[in-house]
């Protein structure tokens, strides 16, 4: 799931801007100490070669640390070419997403709602410059989480129309986490009808219950 169809290394990287009331990473929103280095990063793909087919990079919010990030990454497929590497992001600096693009092999971007006041500052507008950015890129994905207070059901057609065109996206479950956030989730078949309503605008849909 991390990188469709690909047996996947999932690397979390620390630090977040935004403060989604669902988040299932919370421990990631401030800077941590990373527990992982590039040589171990390595070391174990030089052991499991033949088994990993691809390095997803996700967070947290990767893009904030773009500066460290795709040095390491030119590396990484300097010396593992067959590797493919996928980013997760929120959305949050087409600028900076666009650095990225000449050194992975697939986005996804996150679309959270059509207001984005209640969790960041910033705007939807950018989240759907990203949103086209990505839809350029030939590997790409929008991930729509059903979180009821952020996608509420009169929100769902403007969300599909700025889908259109996508190739893939991927209508996703809210899990309610304790302690958290313990909204209840929409039904399986609110998702399965709004996964209807977008399949009219793009490729694919995937839908996650």
């Amino acid at each position: 799931m991390d990188y469709p169809g690909k047996v996947a290394l999932t690397l979390f990287t620390s630090s977040c801007n935004f403060d989604c009331a669902y988040c299932h990473n919370p421990e990631l929103k401030k800077s941590v100490e990373e527990k992982l280095g590039e040589s171990e990063i390595f070391t174990y793909l030089d052991k499991r070669a033949a088994l990993i087919d691809a390095v997803v990079i996700t967070g947290g919010e990767p893009t904030l640390r773009a500066d460290d990030l795709i040095p390491f990454v030119e590396r990484l497929k300097a010396r593992f070419p067959a590797v493919l590497v996928k980013l997760d992001t929120n959305g949050w600096s087409s600028d900076i997403l666009m650095s990225f693009l000449d050194v992975i092999d697939y986005v996804a971007v996150d679309l959270k709602s059509l207001n984005y006041e209640p969790f960041s500052t910033v705007n939807l507008k950018q989240i759907q410059k990203s949103i086209e950015l990505a839809k350029g890129f030939s590997s790409h994905e929008i991930r729509v989480t059903m979180f009821p207070p952020y996608v509420p059901e009169k929100d769902f057609e403007e969300l599909a129309r700025i889908c259109s065109g996508a190739s893939l996206v991927s209508v996703q479950q809210y899990r309610p986490v304790t302690g958290f956030c313990e909204s209840p989730p929409y039904s399986d078949s609110v998702l399965r009808a709004f996964a209807d309503l977008v399949s009219g605008y793009v490729q694919n849909v995937s839908l996650r219950t």
